[in-house]
């Protein structure tokens, strides 16, 4: 049974995913992927994380931020927030995020980047759950990526409590910043927050795990519309 607690942290989660826009879509694998497959992967990729948000139950709204109309027109078919964003890269993107997750009274934030393929609802479930307790007290709970240097998920609260600072190294930074503001970060490290598909040895390993392989169609969505509405 959850509790008042809990579905009063539930209610007050918000998290966002942020894409790039097409013609960037996994630029890494343009040499060993065919156009048609980058863009089928990073839907692959986006739907398995915001599948993973959807069925965690720890979250009461979820958006997807990108400056490309074609991806916002596939997240609102997917039934995620569409956010616009019109200039910038990744920081200034979850900006965008922030503003919309503020405007809708979240008193915490859920960052998830939109290439984690293991990433499971009990493991989003899990990183909420280090929200729980502690009352409104500042919180930051970082996920590292597997090399230990960037940063895969992050979850604040308050939602403005840090800088966005995501990019090569961004793991360290976020720690510092938390630090300076007498903040022990969290970390939170799974097989699913863990593992991103970036580069060619990132989809070699995807392939060899039999998830995913060139000339597959994206599942669910590709013919049928959004699973979840998370607009409302």
């Amino acid at each position: 049974m959850t509790s008042a607690a809990d579905a009063s942290a539930v209610e007050a989660i918000a998290a966002v995913v942020p894409l790039h826009g097409l013609t960037e879509a996994k630029s890494r694998l343009r040499g060993v992927l065919a156009d048609a497959d980058r863009l089928a992967l990073m839907r692959w990729l986006a739907e398995r994380v915001l599948a993973a948000l959807a069925e965690s139950g720890v979250v009461a709204r979820i958006a997807v931020v990108s400056p490309d109309l074609e991806v916002l027109a596939w997240a609102r078919e997917w039934g995620a927030m569409a956010l616009r964003q019109k200039w910038g890269g990744l920081n200034e993107g979850l900006e965008v995020g922030r503003r919309w997750a503020l405007a809708e009274g979240a008193a915490a934030l859920l960052i998830a980047l939109g290439d984690l393929p293991l990433l499971t609802a009990a493991e989003v479930a899990g990183l909420a759950a280090l929200a729980h307790g502690g009352g409104q007290a500042p919180l930051a709970v970082l996920a590292p990526d597997r090399v230990g240097r960037g940063t895969n998920a992050l979850l604040l609260r308050p939602p403005s409590l840090l800088p966005f600072v995501s990019g090569e190294g961004s793991l360290a930074r976020y720690q510092a910043l938390a630090r300076a503001r007498g903040i022990e970060p969290c970390i939170y490290d799974t097989p699913g927050t863990r593992f991103d598909v970036d580069g060619p040895a990132d989809l070699d390993e995807l392939i060899a795990r039999e998830l995913w392989r060139p000339g597959a169609l994206p599942r669910g969505n590709a013919a049928g519309g959004g699973r979840y509405d998370w607009r409302e």
